[in-house]
């Protein structure tokens, strides 16, 4: 199906190219931090088995998971201690800081699911999402609240874990997954009253081919090659990930402002309906409903409808014709792509010559043969393997460089198309590598110190496999690339996309601190904000649901049919710049109203970068804040979640909560 583009080009108008730097802002006064013990075990997340798998996406969104979660009224937050007791924290300047215990989660253990982290959602000031970090989630509702005492109850429960998942069947021998919840609002329909989440999860699902299943099933196989008498490979593409779109509807007594639950009463057993479902290579990183019907999505080099979008591609004639099947494909390759060509890379076993080679190139499909080379043949000979999408041929050209580098040149014949996979049939190769990889794969190969490549992952990082300790490593260790996520407004019902941002373009720098529910209920007219990389700054982006705003949009490829258009409105200058040199960061969040961008090392320090006084400013202030000195037991604490209240700032962290006043630091 075609697109409306989202136009995310930055307004030069915003851009301060004469600035300088920041400058360190001392304290106006030694009480701008303050420090209050938790009324509660500690806050230290479960850490999971040595035994665990994780893909590196799950590790990365683990390191990075915020625990402080934004509470059902203005300057509340929730946060769930080690025994699984969700607790609301309610910050006031002016007095001490308040303790509520809402509700304690029932501990559960699963075949099918690791234990995750646990996360609050508010829906409303009196409604709350609590998920066990398995697969259980409970809607706890306000049941009574005066000065002294406030009472929340369990009034429903249901399973995100179970229900067909149709990014493919699970088989005996697949690894436990991990759900993660990406986001829940509440709607009302009627006289219907629904919760709506996206849910996501690693589906592990070996392809068919016409070579039969691999029997190399153990953990380390590849998810999505299967290639008998090979061994596995130790270089493994993270398998795909399924997005759920899921409705929950509620029970009548929710909706009821004159009925309260009984707090002895189990709670009710909810059914959830999928609406559908996306598959996608990482967890998304912006999940939010609009008005009406649709959410806008952010993820990492995009997602593919589940058996509608994919089939409904784009020049669909020539798609009736796809294979069952995927032919027999090379059992390990790496791939890239621009808006305009895609270039794939082969590393052959044994050095051969350009006249051993047969490479037919078709505007749909691909076919390579080698001569005299049995090695290279049983790896990497295959017939009309068919293209994700259509090439010009004619423009398409192979290379063998030292006998060993086997290099396609695919020109797409839709300039600005993104492929999500190489393949028609998706095999489970990630697009990871970009071009200053080559450089390194021909450098080895000259130097012949290696056969084999890693370059599933940046470098530096730690293998996928270290679930345990992966969780616990500073975060420059598991860094993400700068690769680009793919904006999309969805239908919630068909899950099919009526806007798209341009391959390429934007690279994901941070997301926005939370607004809290009070500004957000009512209001139709605004989503989160992003900040966006465009060279060494932040750009900031809001999703702007305004039609005559779109049509005045500069962009001329966004028409009213779109129900959000981005809009560039702030930035914070060098910020992605400043970001990429903090070798311990664990969160950076920017400020909704552009007043502050935050960023947080694993103990220590926090950052505080001010906005400028003007756009033409040639410096900004920077706070910095060490909580270093505010030791238990003699050990540092590690920073767990920050939340943004006003001016104070809200942190986290294993046995305590700090708040900072940013007007005094």
């Amino acid at each position: 199906m075609s697109y409306t583009v989202l136009d995310f080009q930055p307004d030069t108008a915003l851009l301060n190219p004469r600035f300088d730097g920041y400058k360190l802002r001392l304290a106006e006064s030694d009480n701008a931090t303050k420090i209050y013990s938790l009324e509660s075990k500690t806050a230290s997340p479960q850490k999971l088995p040595n035994s665990a798998q994780l893909s590196y996406d799950e590790t990365y969104f683990r390191v990075h998971y915020n625990h402080l979660s934004i509470g059902p009224r203005d300057s509340t937050f929730v946060y769930i201690d080690s025994a699984g007791v969700a607790h609301m924290i309610s910050v006031d300047e002016r007095g001490p800081l308040q303790t509520i215990v809402l509700f304690a989660i029932p501990q559960q253990e699963s075949d099918t699911a690791l234990a995750g982290y646990p996360g609050a959602y508010s829906l409303s000031d009196s409604l709350i999402l609590l998920f066990d970090g398995v697969e259980n989630v409970y809607v706890i509702q306000r049941v009574s609240a005066t000065k002294e005492r406030e009472q929340w109850s369990a009034i429903g429960v249901f399973c995100i874990g179970s229900g067909p998942i149709a990014a493919g069947a699970a088989e005996p021998y697949t690894r436990r997954t991990m759900h993660s919840i990406v986001g829940a609002a509440l709607v009302s329909e009627a006289a219907q009253t629904s919760i709506r989440l996206h849910v996501c999860s690693r589906v592990d699902r070996p392809i068919e081919t016409t070579a039969g299943h691999n029997e190399n099933r153990g953990i380390g196989a590849h998810p999505g090659l299967a290639l008998p008498g090979a061994a596995a490979s130790r270089q493994q593409a993270p398998p795909p990930f399924c997005i759920k779109a899921m409705q929950v509807d509620l029970p009548q007594l929710v909706r009821d402002a004159d009925v309260q639950p009984d707090q002895s009463q189990v709670p009710l057993t909810l059914y959830p309906r999928i609406a559908h479902t996306l598959r996608s290579h990482a967890i998304p990183e912006y999940c939010e409903n609009t008005a009406g019907d649709m959410y806008v999505l952010g993820v990492r080099d995009g997602v593919e409808l589940d058996d509608t979008e994919g089939a409904s591609r784009p020049h669909s004639p020539s798609n009736t014709s796809l294979p069952a099947v995927l032919p027999h494909i090379p059992d390990l390759y790496y791939w890239s792509q621009t808006p305009s060509d895609v270039t794939v890379c082969i590393e052959l076993p044994v050095c051969v010559s350009a006249q051993q080679i047969q490479c037919v190139l078709t505007h749909l499909a691909i076919t390579l043969r080698f001569n005299d080379a049995p090695e290279c043949e049983a790896k990497y000979g295959f017939n009309h393997a068919m293209l994700c999408d259509e090439i010009v041929a004619d423009e398409s050209v192979w290379t063998i460089e030292n006998g060993r580098l086997l290099t396609l040149y695919l020109q797409k014949s839709r300039e600005g198309a993104r492929w999500p996979t190489l393949f028609s049939k998706d095999d489970g190769v990630l697009e990871t590598m970009d071009p200053n990889e080559f450089a390194v794969i021909r450098e080895r190969l000259q130097q012949l110190t290696s056969d084999s490549l890693d370059l599933r992952r940046p470098a530096g990082a730690p293998a996928l496999g270290l679930a345990a300790e992966a969780a616990d490593l500073d975060s420059d260790e598991i860094e993400q690339d700068a690769s680009s996520v793919v904006f999309s407004v969805r239908d919630w019902h068909t899950g099919l996309a009526s806007a798209s941002s341009v391959a390429g373009a934007p690279s994901w720098l941070c997301a926005s601190f939370s607004r809290p529910l009070s500004q957000r209920q009512g209001s139709n007219d605004e989503l989160p904000p992003v900040c966006l990389r465009f060279d060494i700054d932040g750009t900031v982006f809001g999703f702007n649901r305004d039609t005559g705003a779109m049509h005045a949009s500069a962009s001329t490829n966004v028409h009213a049919g779109a129900s959000v258009c981005p809009q560039h409105y702030g930035t914070f200058a060098a910020l992605s710049y400043i970001q990429a040199s903090k070798r311990e960061k664990r969160f950076m969040y920017v400020d909704p109203d552009m007043a502050v961008a935050v960023l947080a090392e694993t103990q220590r320090r926090i950052y505080v970068y001010h906005q400028a006084a003007s756009a033409n400013s040639n410096t900004a202030a920077q706070s910095v804040v060490d909580l270093g000195g505010a030791a238990v037991a003699g050990e540092t604490e590690e920073v767990l979640g920050i939340q943004l209240s006003g001016r104070m700032l809200v942190v986290l962290r294993e046995h305590s909560v700090c708040t900072i006043d940013l007007d005094r630091c």
